[in-house]
């Protein structure tokens, strides 16, 4: 089974910076790795 996840800020401006893409990053590479996926 393939999921896609989409973010999409409202007015579409960017709104993750590096930081927090970084983090976003991080947390989905744990969830994937609980479910033994792949991001």
């Amino acid at each position: 089974m393939h999921v896609h996840l989409v973010f999409v800020t409202r007015y579409r401006r960017q709104i993750f910076d590096y930081d927090a893409t970084e983090k976003l990053r991080t947390y989905f590479s744990n969830v994937c790795a609980d479910f033994e996926a792949e991001l």
